[in-house]
């Protein structure tokens, strides 16, 4: 049995790691036998570009961060379905395939809507993106969707965070990703997100000044290789950092 892959937008009702969903898009994603990449058939009765999406009730109150980007207000969510019942009814049970643009926060959204999380295998658009898109001055969804698709996004990008809409951002954003990284199956995708992750780039550490500098290269250096010993020993919620660090020292035989 193949396991299930899935592309997932939420909008939710703040950025805090405690956020509730007021909105789910979704839509189930495949690779057929020659190696290309598909999306579910949308149901006849919604207009394109939507994929599927359903609002839904949160507990916490929306913010009104929140709302100045989803537009979504209380009064929209109020008779629907419990975040909890939506997430339990539409999102995968067991192993499966989590596709997203920055897909920790949707994974972290599922979670506080009590979904186990734990088998998701997670494939993040917005660090391949990254990765095999250096040169773009930009990796938001709607920059990146403007420089795939520069006539669609004219058409339709006014209507970015709805959920169904950034769905389907997200498929032609994977569609590109596919393409450019010659990858023709889920698991060679989730791979290659995989490596996208692992940060090149120190992110952290401004005030010693690693703040900026090459990973690889920090290993060369005694004071650096110090700086990533401790974020090995140190940094507990940032686990491709940590892999990094671990990766160059062990090349260097740090």
């Amino acid at each position: 049995m193949n396991t299930p892959a899935m592309i997932i937008d939420f909008e939710a009702t703040d950025v805090s790691k405690e956020a509730e969903a007021t909105q789910l898009g979704y839509r189930n994603v495949f690779f057929d036998e020659r190696g290309m990449l598909w999306g579910d058939p949308l149901p006849l009765d919604r207009e394109a570009p939507y994929s599927n999406y359903v609002f839904c009730k949160p507990d916490r109150a929306i913010s009104y961060g929140a709302m100045a980007v989803s537009h979504i207000l209380p009064v929209d969510v109020h008779n629907e379905l419990s975040h909890t019942e939506v997430a339990d009814l539409l999102l995968p049970k067991g192993e499966a395939y989590i596709i997203g643009h920055n897909v920790d926060y949707d994974i972290q959204v599922a979670a506080n809507a009590g979904v186990n999380v734990s088998q998701y295998k997670r494939i993040c658009t917005q660090a391949m993106a990254r990765s095999l898109m250096p040169d773009m001055d930009s990796h938001s969804l709607g920059a990146l969707t403007y420089f795939i698709h520069i006539n669609r996004g004219r058409n339709h990008l006014r209507n970015t965070h709805n959920a169904g809409y950034d769905v389907t951002f997200t498929l032609w954003l994977l569609e590109h990703l596919c393409e450019l990284g010659n990858i023709t199956s889920m698991e060679q995708l989730y791979l290659a997100s995989e490596e996208a992750r692992i940060p090149k780039i120190m992110p952290i550490g401004e005030e010693q000044g690693h703040k900026g500098k090459l990973i690889a290269d920090m290993a060369r250096n005694t004071n650096d290789r110090g700086f990533l010993r401790w974020v090995v020993k140190t940094i507990k919620n940032r686990p491709y950092l940590v892999q990094a660090c671990e990766k160059a020292l062990e090349v260097k035989g740090g």
